[in-house]
């Protein structure tokens, strides 16, 4: 009897095990914006120090080639869950992406244009005549008419250089173009390193806040698995908390799958983007939390800059409902 106790309740055992999240992990894909650099490690913290393992996520992280992108990945369900700017999300939405926005990154816009400071560029209005590289498919380029009709400077007498990638640095760094759609956590903060003198024109210092980055996901996965975005929320929030206080561990883990990052440079960016986690309006809110007056700014302006067309409230385009209880 004693031994047919043992045989039941490992028997029992074994099933609760199998049965627990931990065990019966969801494969999840997760589409960055852009390619690794230092404000996307602490999702690499996360997953080495096992965070999306312990709320039942295997995760793989793929990298991106702009928010837009993202976007569109996300609403054709080729990954899960994507890291897009708010603007870019409300562009998706409103050509029929099927997606919204479950936890917030950063409540306030990196965007910037980065400019030489050796070319006679000292004020937003002597981008006149010159010419600023951007991707096609960027987050930035789409609320450009924004920024520079919001500082008086004339769309039509700034030239745009598109090409891939870091194709950009190339460009300004050869001196075919002046200035380059860039971000206050990432370009910014490169050129200068490769001894290039910068004048950034942040698009929020400038009078164009935005929603920054979130994480997005499609409809049918709120809607058939809401458990799942809920762990993924508490696991990414679960992950940023601990790169703000460990943020070498942070870079550390990063550069495990991308080697060649260097670490300096990679801390920069990482702070730059601490700093951009809060908005005015979303001070005093938990971590990973969306405020409404974000995303009706970030609406408005893209109404009155690009026209954008849509019946469609802010509440449309993100949700609290998964914040952690």
């Amino acid at each position: 009897m004693r031994t047919l106790k043992i045989c039941v309740t490992a028997a029992l055992g074994a099933v609760i095990a199998w049965a627990s999240p931990a065990a019966a992990q969801d494969k999840v894909t997760f589409r960055l914006n852009w390619i690794l650099y230092g404000f996307h490690t602490p999702f690499y913290l996360g997953l080495e120090r096992g965070y999306y393992k312990a709320e039942g996520i295997d995760l793989t992280i793929g990298e991106g080639q702009g928010s837009v992108r993202a976007v569109q990945t996300v609403g054709a369900k080729g990954d899960m869950f994507g890291l897009s700017d708010g603007g870019s999300v409300i562009a998706g939405v409103t050509k029929g992406a099927p997606v919204r926005s479950v936890v917030a990154v950063t409540n306030s816009s990196p965007y910037a244009i980065t400019a030489r400071a050796d070319m006679g560029i000292k004020t937003m209005k002597d981008l006149e005549g010159k010419t600023i590289a951007s991707a096609p498919g960027e987050a930035g380029l789409q609320l450009l008419p924004a920024v520079l009709n919001k500082n008086g400077v004339d769309m039509a007498k700034v030239k745009i250089l598109r090409v891939e990638g870091a194709g950009k640095m190339v460009a300004v760094a050869e001196k075919r173009a002046e200035a380059l759609m860039a971000g206050l956590d990432n370009q910014s903060l490169t050129l200068p390193k490769q001894g290039v003198p910068t004048i950034d024109f942040g698009y929020a210092a400038y009078g164009v806040n935005t929603v920054g980055l979130t994480i997005h996901t499609h409809h049918d996965t709120i809607k058939s698995n809401p458990d799942l975005v809920r762990r993924f929320v508490k696991a990414t929030i679960r992950s940023f908390e601990a790169a703000q206080k460990e943020p070498e561990a942070s870079i550390k883990a990063g550069q495990k799958v991308k080697p060649d990052m260097e670490t300096e440079l990679s801390l920069a960016q990482l702070k730059v983007g601490f700093g951009l986690m809060k908005s005015p309006a979303s001070k005093s809110l938990p971590a990973g939390a969306f405020a409404l007056k974000d995303w009706q700014d970030t609406l408005e302006l893209m109404k009155t800059y690009q026209d954008l067309k849509t019946d469609m409230k802010a509440e449309d385009f993100f949700t609290n409902d998964f914040q952690p209880k």
